[in-house]
């Protein structure tokens, strides 16, 4: 069960928060353009590194005091999604030395839900910030948020 836990929590973790975005030692530039979404390369935004991704997006789009408010909410969705994430990973933990097909299909079902589900609360937190982000800020976002095509 554990090594089906790792890759499901893996996809939902690549999946959720893309692997250049989550690389600071990066810059937006080169993280796109060397196509860096091979999640081999570089350590995953994992929920001990959630706010340490935050702070890095933060700052990578540059959010002005004015725009605070609207970084908020994306902030709070990020930090859910991780929090439902690990939540899911140990209620699946619990319940090891079940490792049948129907187990792994079935947490990959939930896994998958949860991906979605996290990805809609993050759409529906950045739309209000892409809307008040400066040409800049939405170029820099762009790229941090739109994974790179592999090279």
């Amino acid at each position: 069960m554990t090594k089906y836990l790792s890759v499901l929590l893996l996809g939902a973790v690549i999946f959720t928060f893309p692997a250049h975005a989550a690389s600071p030692d990066l810059s937006p530039q080169t993280a796109h353009s060397e196509g860096d979404v091979d999640a081999n390369k570089h350590d995953l935004v994992q929920g001990s590194h959630v706010e340490g991704h935050i702070a890095f997006l933060k700052a990578e789009i540059g959010i002005s005091a004015a725009q605070e408010a609207e970084w908020q909410p994306v902030a709070a969705a990020m930090r859910e999604d991780v929090r439902n994430l690990n939540d899911a990973e140990h209620r699946i933990a619990r319940q090891q030395g079940s490792d049948t097909a129907l187990d792994y299909l079935q947490n990959r079902v939930l896994f998958a839900n949860l991906r979605a589900q996290g990805e809609q609360r993050f759409l529906t937190a950045f739309q209000p910030l892409y809307g008040v982000l400066s040409s800049q800020q939405k170029r820099v976002a762009d790229e941090l948020l739109i994974p790179a095509a592999p090279q």
